[in-house]
């Protein structure tokens, strides 16, 4: 696949540096265009105290562009002006906004559509408590729509590669995601890398765990994951108990309950939909996710929803 959706990264003062990182070389592993951009010609200083030049001033937007505001929660009147100005050409140029971190607490305050939720960390969420229109927040990783995006900073390399995969819907060389496969790759954008997750470097192991990881919604047995890494069953199960200290029928199951909780959590779709998908009947999955997690997954789901961030 070939991405032709320029991104322009806005920085402004505070901005998360590591978050910008991740989401270049995301960007970059895939061959797809972005430009950090800023308000002034002055080098921007990041949450470190690293200045960061820039390629220059926000340049017009074109429909499918994507203007991705990475901010600190400190700003002067002039930057949050001119920042929102900013965002508000891009919204009336066709561009698609996002915000990261510090950014959200921007982006809040432009009028938002109806029933939009914001991804936000606890520091963000406290610094929109005196707002006099709150947004709907969530403490889910990153939070996409087609036309506004948010993340959490730690989460925006996640986000970066599920709108790339969304995107394979326009490519005429690519099959288009079916609703299934969204799903499964919102859950699978939204876990954290393995190589976070899992505290191995074993080839075979991660080879694995990859494959795992690609059949979320669609599992495989034990045994045809053994037979395609050229393992018996046997040997399979004793590599994994070695590397992770528990053989891997259990260790993809926690893996699924892992990527349903996002979804559940989230509220958007019937939990008997979301334990069908990830390969559980609708008791197994309650009970599962209970000695998972220590609460159902229709409790979770209410916290969630109540606002808990």
């Amino acid at each position: 696949m070939t991405n032709t959706l320029p991104y322009r990264f806005l920085l402004l003062p505070g901005f998360d540096l590591a978050a910008l990182g991740a989401a270049s070389t995301v960007l970059t592993e895939a061959g797809v265009t972005f430009q950090t951009t800023a308000l002034s010609g002055a080098s921007v200083p990041g949450d470190s105290g690293v200045h960061v030049a820039h390629g220059g001033p926000v340049p017009p937007m074109e429909p499918g562009d994507a203007l991705v505001v990475f901010s600190g929660l400190t700003l002067s009147d002039m930057d949050r002006e001119g920042a929102l100005a900013a965002l508000r050409r891009a919204r009336r140029q066709g561009g698609r906004i996002w915000a990261v971190g510090g950014g959200v607490w921007l982006l809040a305050q432009l009028d938002l559509p109806q029933g939009l939720e914001l991804s936000v960390n606890p520091a963000t969420a406290a610094a929109m408590d005196g707002m006099r229109r709150k947004p709907a927040l969530t403490d889910a990783p990153f939070v996409w729509t087609p036309e506004i995006a948010t993340a959490r900073a730690a989460h925006v390399a996640a986000l970066m590669r599920y709108d790339l995969a969304i995107d394979r819907a326009s490519d005429a060389d690519a099959a288009p995601l079916s609703p299934a496969d969204r799903n499964a790759e919102a859950a699978r954008s939204q876990l954290l890398p393995l190589e976070e997750r899992y505290a191995t470097r074993h080839k075979v192991v991660v080879a694995g765990l990859q494959i795992m990881r690609a059949n979320l919604f669609r599992p495989v047995s034990v045994a045809a994951l053994a037979l395609s890494l050229g393992l018996s069953q046997r040997q399979l199960e004793r590599l994994f108990e070695k590397e992770l200290g528990d053989t891997p029928g259990p260790i993809y199951r926690e893996m699924r309950l892992e990527a349903a909780r996002i979804e559940v959590r989230q509220g958007r779709r019937p939990m008997q939909e979301i334990a069908h998908d990830f390969g559980f009947t609708s008791g197994s999955f309650s009970k599962t996710y209970l000695r998972q997690f220590g609460v159902t997954p229709s409790s979770d789901r209410r916290a969630a929803i109540g606002g808990a961030v």
